[in-house]
């Protein structure tokens, strides 16, 4: 994990400092590709990494805590942008350039993460088995299903805010508003997630995202139809990834799977589930209108909705299991607070 974030920040440094100088159009794409590769490798290393030094009990508040802090990441996107325009885009990217190999040299402080002494590495399982996990199946369709929402969401609603006479800076402020929302939940649903198991939070997601995304094309006024996507999209959406990450995990380390897999799978349903989700949305909506798309990812959810509560042997909250054993609370609570030390310092 270490190493493959290691080369991605190195990477990502390079190609993000020359974007700042290029002007060629071919160059400027051809940077960008390599950005995007560089920053599959930080996010997939970094994601197995906090995983890998996780224990069971914190699994949830880990990955909750490490999606929080990509989602403030996306905050701070806007505000690079106006400092690219206002001051240029040279030293702007390359201090984003110089800040990247900061970290690269920060992370080489770290050692390699190895598997705690109760969990040792598990085989490596055959595909069938892979296939056969549950937890990991019903994971990344979650993956996959919100990846297509937010790609859907994306590219509607701000065509439909600006058709009900919304400014650009209020639909930027929605979703600003809507990504603020989600950084101050993620931490929360990753403590549910341990405590309650998966099962429960994305029910609850399902359920309260469907009606409130069917409920979408309804507003005729900017200002209710922007309360109602900051709803949507910083709220019960958030409560899909983070149990469906934790699940994955869990059900990976049952089923034999490596962790690394895994997350892995974790990236690739989400890069395939917003790449289709904004053109089939949008394909959509000008042969008909915004409704088909958006009830029809309402019914997605609520058919997955019927698969999590008919889904048997999914994965307990970590605390939930560890009481159900007899062990006791500040037994089982004690591991947390060395592994959230280990994973923020």
């Amino acid at each position: 994990a270490l190493p493959i974030s290691l080369v991605g920040l190195i990477v990502f440094a390079g190609a993000v400092a020359a974007f700042g100088f290029a002007s060629d159009l071919v160059a400027l794409d051809l940077l960008r590709v390599i950005q995007g590769v560089a920053c599959g490798c930080i996010w997939g290393g970094a994601l197995t990494w906090a995983i890998a030094v996780a224990p069971r009990e914190r699994r949830g508040a880990v990955v909750g805590s490490v999606i929080g802090a990509a989602i403030f990441g996306t905050l701070l996107g806007p505000l690079l942008g106006v400092f690219a325009v206002t001051v240029g885009t040279a030293p702007v990217f390359s201090v984003v350039g110089v800040i990247s190999l900061g970290l690269a040299l920060w992370v080489r402080r770290y050692p390699e993460p190895v598997a705690r002494e109760a969990e040792t590495e598990p085989p490596r399982a055959p595909m069938a088995t892979l296939i056969r996990s549950q937890g990991l199946r019903l994971g990344a369709w979650l993956i996959v299903l919100e990846a297509m929402t937010i790609g859907a969401t994306s590219a509607l609603l701000p065509l439909r805010l600006s058709h009900l006479g919304a400014s650009g800076l209020a639909i930027g402020a929605t979703f600003l508003l809507a990504s603020a929302l989600s950084t101050v939940l993620a931490p929360l649903v990753g403590r549910a997630t341990d405590r309650r198991g998966a099962a429960r939070p994305i029910a609850i997601g399902l359920l309260l995202s469907a009606l409130l995304i069917a409920v979408l094309p309804v507003p005729q006024g900017w200002l209710l139809a922007a309360l109602v996507s900051v709803i949507v999209l910083g709220g019960p959406l958030t409560a899909l990834m983070i149990p469906a990450v934790s699940m994955m995990t869990e059900s990976a380390e049952r089923a034999g799977v490596t962790i690394v897999l895994a997350t892995t799978i974790v990236n690739l349903g989400y890069a395939i589930g917003e790449t289709t989700g904004a053109p089939v949305a949008a394909s959509l909506s000008t042969a008909t209108s915004d409704s088909v798309p958006l009830l029809g990812l309402s019914v997605l959810m609520l058919l997955t909705l019927g698969w999590v509560r008919a889904a048997r042997g999914l994965p307990p909250g970590a605390r939930s299991a560890a009481a159900a054993a007899g062990v006791p609370r500040a037994e089982s609570d004690q591991p947390a607070v060395e592994a959230e030390s280990r994973v923020l310092v």
